[in-house]
């Protein structure tokens, strides 16, 4: 944390603070690196309103008087403590493990998505390559949906056959609906989930250039008109899904629930 000090004037006499903001992706806390998230996606801001923006989430509520207070040089002069927002890559993090969706605490998979099943992947990957090319938020919903869910307490945890995911089994059948009730949730906390998904799928990816040669989804052009349907390489990861069912994989039901992270590392 970075320590703050210096003073501003009130009612015609000097007001000394001290004060400590972030200075590292680390220290933020949950709602922080959400709300910090949210504002990077405002598209229509200038640059100074993002800063000053950016500058007002590391003071956080209880250090905002401060701001309010300081002359506009010295507030403005305060500006490159957000420097690293923008200048350092976020660590593979996700603030949010458990969400509350519908009255029920739902789980995320691990952060580097190691527990991910091959049928979650291939459905996760399609959504959040859907929502880069047309920034339509169903898309995040659907993706959200897909990644969190119910934890099964029937799971025994000292069991052989425990494969280190809490959640309920995947099911596609169930996206739909669950994704509309992911709507509701405010857009920064779904925002800092895409953040994390963001950042570990890219890891995946760095990880396995063979199978990602390169990053076919930031070559697509953006379509404007969000209820046209996204049009992409024919062949997704549904499509290679359908091409290992066989003799190796097995039948659909198996290879849905087969390690994501084993079969990439097959192919």
């Amino acid at each position: 944390m970075r320590s703050i000090t210096g003073h501003y004037e009130k009612n015609y006499k000097a007001v000394k603070f001290s004060h400590q903001v972030p200075g590292s992706w680390d220290e933020l806390d949950s709602k922080q690196f959400a709300r910090i998230i949210q504002v990077l996606h405002y598209n229509k801001a200038d640059e100074h309103t993002i800063a000053v923006s950016l500058l007002a989430l590391l003071f956080g509520k209880d250090g905002w008087h401060i701001l309010d207070n300081l002359p506009d040089e010295d507030r403005y002069s305060l500006v490159p403590l957000t420097n690293f927002i923008r200048d350092v890559k976020p660590p593979v993090y996700n603030p949010f493990p458990n969400l509350k969706i519908h009255k029920r605490w739902c789980a995320a998979p691990a952060q580097d998505l190691s527990n991910m099943s091959f049928g979650e992947w291939c459905f996760a990957f399609q959504f959040y390559t859907y929502y880069k090319l047309t920034n339509d938020s169903i898309w995040v919903n659907k993706l959200i949906a897909c990644l969190y869910r119910p934890a099964d307490l029937s799971q025994d945890k000292e069991s052989p056959e425990y494969t280190g995911d809490v959640r309920e089994a995947f099911n596609e059948n169930l996206i739909d609906s669950r994704a509309k009730r992911i709507a509701s949730i405010p857009e920064h906390f779904r925002l800092g989930v895409l953040a994390w998904f963001t950042l570990a799928v890219q890891t995946v990816m760095e990880a396995r250039p063979l199978v990602f040669p390169v990053n076919e989804i930031d070559q697509q052009e953006t379509i404007e008109d969000p209820e046209q349907t996204p049009e992409i390489d024919s062949r997704t990861w549904l499509t290679v899904f359908r091409e290992l069912l066989g003799p190796k994989w097995g039948t659909t039901n198996r290879l849905k629930h087969t390690n994501a992270m084993f079969v990439l590392d097959a192919l």
